[in-house]
């Protein structure tokens, strides 16, 4: 379980970058405050669907120490 958490801790970062590109890519405005342009997908769903990815990643290759 910790491994897990490690592996999703230290994926926040770039998973949070990748949402950024992906707002970009998909057509957002950076410079817009407005909350009319903001889009779920990418700044949401990108992001944790990475750090769940990682964690799950982390659990299934548990290393068994002797």
């Amino acid at each position: 379980m910790t491994r897990g958490l490690v592996f999703a801790l230290v994926s926040v970062l770039p998973a949070m970058i990748l949402g950024l590109v992906a707002y970009i890519i998909f057509g957002g405005i950076t410079s817009s405050p407005s909350s009319s342009d903001f889009m779920y997908g990418p700044c949401y769903g990108v992001p944790f669907s990475i750090i769940l990815l990682a964690f799950i990643y982390g659990l299934r290759v548990q290393v068994e120490m002797e």
